[in-house]
């Protein structure tokens, strides 16, 4: 109908507008000024508010990352419950998130509505980063934890679009892998903590399982001593058990040393192959990382975490010929340039081969049954003498103290007695330590 004067006055009246939720309606109104040009402008401006959706109210970046935390931390904001929690993050990833928001996201943008987030606001908190001196591998994370809950807020028309994050370059980083000869240091190492310790490090060296799934290995399931093979079915952090990295099973040969550590475990075959002693439980994350700390001071190493080994795994095997596809299958790799540059290294960083693990491989025709000879082979490199006794980790006695020259007074007696006395670790230097000072220790870390 449009605009009519009806009794002095002029109204407007639309029927069968069609509103925003798809249905049709009759609009009609009275302009505030009494005119035809009036009611006509009034009527224009009533069809395009009632085509538009009701405005919602926009979220703080807290609200809808973290919500309310309960009793026990967990966030509970709606892109939490929806797209972390909704799409099955593992709980390493969530923790990552989590540890990035607490520490970072939270005080630069958790009290602005996200729609008040935009690319100044970005590039003022890069800045920010870049100043404190973080690594562009660690600016990125932390920009990517920012990004993923703007783009899903977008997606959920709580804003008009997400601003452009605008990523750092950056290389990936060199695998770091042990020699030849501080694997079998390692090996050796293990022994003397005990047989299950001494098969999770030969799990991760000699078959490159992530320390999650070496806790969650079980023996019926996941252990054939028959077929002499290693399913990874599943993988267990923060006492949450899941499935593997990437969503998929995979299955690994075992070389000789694993297969033999395996078999040499008193345990009945039930259960978890590394549990506890009286319980049965898996290893915490606790236990397994402190005591490959443990080992790795034991050997006369720098502390380097489980990834290492499977590091060091990957790259020997690369080393030693195996077939770039079969490494893939074998490390559980969803994309092939994941495993190329284990072969990248093995190609422009060669090492020469011990003498006892170039002989494994000989006469075997099968190229995967000589590269798992030749790996198995890496156990019997020969290598310095350990001390069996490991001293307790202790604070290092100031100089000129009493306690120092009795730890001097008991070094230079040791020495006068031919023992070999592993180095303190306050010698060694703390986690991530450049290098070890032991003598004794002649080969350095691959690639690092």
């Amino acid at each position: 109908m449009g605009a009519y004067k009806d009794r002095g006055s002029w109204r407007y009246q639309k029927k069968n507008a069609m509103h925003w939720d798809g249905v049709r309606r009759t609009v009609r109104g009275t302009p505030d000024i009494n005119t035809k040009a009036a009611a006509l402008d009034a009527e224009r401006r009533a069809l395009e508010l009632v085509a538009k959706p009701p405005r919602v109210a926009v979220p703080t970046l807290d609200e809808w990352f973290r919500g309310t935390p309960g009793d026990d931390g967990e966030f509970n904001g709606r892109f939490w419950k929806e797209w972390v929690v909704g799409r099955m993050n593992k709980p390493s990833e969530r923790r990552s998130k989590r540890t990035v928001y607490t520490l970072h996201l939270h005080t630069a943008f958790g009290h602005l509505p996200l729609d008040k987030i935009g690319v100044a606001e970005i590039a003022k908190f890069r800045a920010q980063l870049v100043e404190k001196g973080f690594s562009r591998k660690r600016i990125n994370l932390i920009l990517c934890v920012l990004s993923k809950p703007l783009k899903y807020a977008a997606d959920c028309d709580l804003i008009p679009k997400a601003p452009k994050i605008g990523l750092l370059k950056a290389e990936r980083p060199d695998i770091v892998a042990w020699t030849y000869e501080e694997y079998a240091r390692l090996l050796t190492a293990a022994k003397v903590e005990g047989a299950d310790w001494h098969v999770a490090v030969c799990l991760a060296g000699e078959a490159g399982l992530r320390v999650g799934e070496i806790k969650a290995l079980r023996w019926r399931e996941d252990v054939d001593m028959v077929a002499r093979t290693i399913t990874v079915n599943q993988q267990t952090c923060e006492g949450h058990t899941g499935t593997p990295k990437g969503g998929k099973r995979r299955m690994i040969p075992m070389t000789p040393t694993v297969y033999e550590a395996l078999r040499s475990l008193s345990t009945i075959r039930e259960g978890f192959v590394l549990r506890g002693p009286t319980t049965g439980a898996a290893k915490t994350d606790g236990e397994t990382d402190s005591m490959i700390a443990r080992i790795c001071r034991r050997a006369g190493l720098p502390v380097r975490y489980w990834h290492t080994l499977r590091h060091t795994f990957g790259t020997h095997a690369a080393l030693l010929g195996v077939n770039c596809w079969r490494l893939q299958t074998w490390l559980g790799h969803a994309r092939i340039d994941e495993t190329m540059r284990y072969v990248h290294v093995a190609e422009f960083h060669a090492r020469e081969m011990p003498e006892v693990v170039r002989d494994a491989g000989l006469g075997v025709a099968d190229q995967d049954g000589r590269v798992l000879a030749m790996l198995g082979a890496r156990a019997s490199v020969p290598t310095n003498p350990l001390s069996e006794n490991m001293p307790a980790k202790r604070r290092s006695p100031r100089l000129g103290s009493a306690g120092a020259h009795e730890h001097s007074a008991d070094s230079s007696g040791s020495k006068q007695r031919g023992e070999t006395k592993l180095v303190s670790l306050a010698a060694m230097g703390s986690e991530g330590g450049d290098r070890t000072p032991d003598p004794a220790v002649n080969s350095r870390l691959l690639y690092h």
